[in-house]
């Protein structure tokens, strides 16, 4: 008999929470919960050997592997001066399991004080300045999903409408910004759509994204983004280029290719996050107020902004040209 999705409730959390905290018992004492997409080398985040505990150990969470034939699985342990909570792989809304296992292990750290959340993964680049191998810091998205993951979340919520408007952190997005400069790594800032299904679009597709304003497109993210942001996290997100669909010239696009695209570029990537992370963590009460632009995703790509920050945490903004 087919069994309906499980649901996220205030017990589900709480059996999470607590096999969480069976596996790493020191883990309310986190800073971060990541999520990393398929394909990303995460070990190098790490400064000693993490804990592991496969996400499907988790109350009502799928066993068999994702259609990249993965097992995805949890990372605790010290990044530099912090511990991090990470998810190395992901389940997908489109595997058609429900919204369970994909929020489930975003509440749980959320239900473990782990209110700073990021959010990593692959996506398809819908400009032609936008190249595979190029990182993106989303400022904003589109729900290309029939529903919402707060449908039937209210009392859960803080709030029962939380206000979407301002649903990335600035704060965290400056310093992501101002760590990956030292590394090398200029990330665009953008607009992501989510689009239901496991394919690669098609060329109409992409081109309605892009007249919706989205100048990437991937398949997951936006789900995660909203809950966490609905729970009261800081969050932020970043894509990595796997492939571009850009026009009718384009080449055939081969999920391997976007994978292995995400294995090449996590090494530098890795050192920048960590920096960020730690100087994240680092600052006092309250936290770090950003000076990002108040400018629209397009005209910010086209002015290649970086940050700096002084000894105070004050950000200045730096026009390259």
């Amino acid at each position: 008999m087919h069994r309906p999705p499980a649901q996220l409730s205030g017990a589900a959390l709480e059996r999470a929470a607590s096999c969480l905290e069976e596996a790493f018992p020191d883990c309310r004492q986190g800073a971060f919960f990541l999520q990393f997409g398929p394909g990303f080398e995460i070990e190098g985040l790490f400064s000693a050997a993490p804990a592991c505990l496969p996400l499907s150990a988790l109350p009502g969470m799928p066993q068999q592997h994702t259609p990249d034939r993965l097992q995805p699985r949890l990372l605790w342990g010290p990044c530099q001066d912090i511990h991090i909570l990470v998810l190395q792989g992901h389940r997908h809304l489109s595997e058609g399991l429900g919204l369970y296992p994909c929020l489930l292990p975003l509440a749980a750290a959320w239900k473990l004080g782990l209110h700073r959340q990021i959010f990593i993964d692959s996506c398809i680049s819908l400009q032609a300045e936008l190249k595979t191998g190029n990182w993106t810091l989303l400022t904003d998205f589109l729900n290309g999903y029939s529903g919402s993951p707060l449908d039937g979340l209210a009392e859960l919520l803080p709030e029962p409408y939380p206000d979407l408007s301002n649903v990335l952190a600035q704060e965290l997005n400056s310093e992501l910004v101002n760590a990956l400069d030292t590394v090398g790594i200029s990330p665009k800032l953008c607009t992501y759509q989510a689009q239901p299904g496991f394919h690669i679009c098609t060329r109409a597709e992409a081109e309605l994204a892009r007249s919706h304003g989205a100048e990437i497109l991937g398949s997951d993210l936006v789900m995660e983004i909203i809950t966490a942001h609905a729970f009261g996290c800081q969050v932020a997100a970043m894509a990595l280029v796997g492939a571009q669909n850009t026009g009718p010239a384009g080449r055939r696009i081969q999920r391997q290719e976007i994978l292995e695209t995400c294995r090449f570029c996590s090494h530098d990537f890795l050192r920048g996050l960590a920096i960020a992370l730690n100087n994240i963590a680092g600052q006092s009460s309250p936290p770090l107020q950003a000076n990002l632009p108040a400018a629209n995703a397009d005209e910010l790509l086209r002015e290649s902004i970086t940050f700096k920050s002084d000894k105070k945490h004050s950000l200045q903004p730096l026009f390259r040209p």
